[in-house]
C-alpha cells in the first residue's frame, strides 16, 4: 500500500499554530503512527516543510516549538512527526505523473501535486483537516478520464480499511478502533486472546460483541446478567473461579461477558473501562 500526503489540505487556513495542533496535527499524528506501524511511509513533496498552516508560519515553525517548561511528550512526539514529514521519501524522486498533463479536481488544475501523482501511481491521499479534503475519496480527471482516489483524515477509518484489506492483525485493529471507548485491551494476553483466533467468522463474532459492548451502557450490560436460562444478550457476570486469574493480579474482580454461544471474554472493570485479559474459544474456563 502507497501513501502519499497531501499538500493542498495545508493551505493557511489556521489561525494560529495552537488551533493546527488541536484541530488537526493531533489527527494527523495518530494516522501516521498507524501507517508507521503497518511499514508504511508516505510519500511527500519536496517542499512540505515551506507550505502554510497559518498566514505567516509555515509547516517548518513546528520543529522550533516549545513548551513554557520545556519539551514535552506531546510536543515531541508531533515534532518527530513533522520532521518526517520535511524528509524522505519524496514521491518527486520517482516522478510517475506528466507535470504537463492537465490532472483537475473540482475544475481546478492539480497537475504536480499529490494528487495528479496519487492518480497515476494508484495511490491513496492522507489529507489535513479542516480542509475542502475532508472526503473519503477524491475524484481526479485526467484526459477525461475520471480515478476516484481513497483519502483518509480518520486513524479509525484507516484502521478498518487496513484491517478489511487484511493490512492489520485483528488484534491490532481492536487496540486503535476501541480506543477511548469502554474496553481496552492494553492488558490482554495475546497468546490467550487473539492467537487463538483461526477464522476469520470468528473475529467476526468477536467484533460485532464488542462493538455491542461499547454501544450499551453499563446498567444495560449489566442488566443482560444472570444464569443459565435467565441470561441474555452479552451476559455479562462475575467469574466464579477467581483463583485462576491470579497470575493478573486484577485491581478488580474478574468477570466476563458471551460473544457468541460458544465464545466469552474475561476481563475486570475498572471504573468506567473493562480491560480484556483472556478470550475462551472453548468453554474451558466455562462454570
Amino acid at each position: 500500500m502507497e501513501i502519499l500526503i497531501n499538500e493542498l489540505s495545508l493551505h493557511g487556513q489556521f489561525n494560529n499554530i495552537e488551533e493546527f495542533i488541536n484541530t488537526s496535527l493531533n489527527k494527523f499524528v495518530k494516522i501516521y503512527s498507524l501507517l508507521e506501524k503497518q511499514n508504511i511511509y508516505p510519500l511527500k513533496n519536496y517542499n512540505f516543510y515551506n507550505l502554510n498552516i497559518t498566514q505567516n508560519q509555515t509547516f517548518n515553525f513546528l520543529l522550533t516549538l516549545k513548551d513554557i517548561n520545556g519539551v514535552s511528550d506531546e510536543v515531541r512526539k508531533f515534532k518527530m512527526i513533522a520532521d518526517k514529514c520535511i524528509n524522505e521519501p519524496y514521491w518527486e524522486n520517482n516522478l510517475k505523473h506528466n507535470p504537463n498533463d492537465i490532472f483537475t479536481w473540482k475544475n481546478e488544475v492539480v497537475s504536480n501535486t499529490s494528487l495528479a501523482e496519487a492518480y497515476i501511481r494508484d495511490s491513496s491521499l492522507v489529507s489535513f483537516i479542516p480542509s475542502p479534503f475532508d472526503i473519503n475519496s477524491i475524484e481526479i480527471i485526467n484526459n477525461d478520464i475520471s480515478k476516484n482516489v481513497l483519502n483518509f483524515y480518520d486513524d479509525l477509518e484507516l484502521a478498518k480499511y487496513l484491517y478489511n484489506n487484511n493490512k492489520m492483525t485483528f488484534h491490532q485493529f481492536c487496540i486503535v478502533f476501541f480506543r477511548d471507548s469502554k474496553l481496552c485491551f492494553d492488558m490482554v494476553n495475546q497468546k490467550e486472546s487473539f492467537d487463538l483466533i483461526i477464522d476469520k467468522n470468528d473475529e467476526i463474532e468477536f467484533l460485532n460483541s464488542f462493538k455491542l459492548f461499547t454501544e450499551m451502557n453499563w446498567p444495560d450490560i449489566l442488566a443482560q446478567g444472570g444464569k443459565g436460562k435467565n441470561k441474555t444478550g452479552l451476559a455479562f457476570e462475575q467469574y466464579h473461579d477467581q483463583n485462576y486469574f491470579k497470575n493478573y493480579s486484577p485491581p478488580n474482580e474478574i468477570c466476563k461477558f458471551r460473544c457468541s454461544q460458544k465464545f466469552r471474554t474475561y476481563g475486570y472493570r475498572k471504573n468506567e473501562i473493562f480491560h480484556v485479559l483472556v478470550f475462551d474459544l472453548t468453554h474451558k474456563l466455562s462454570d
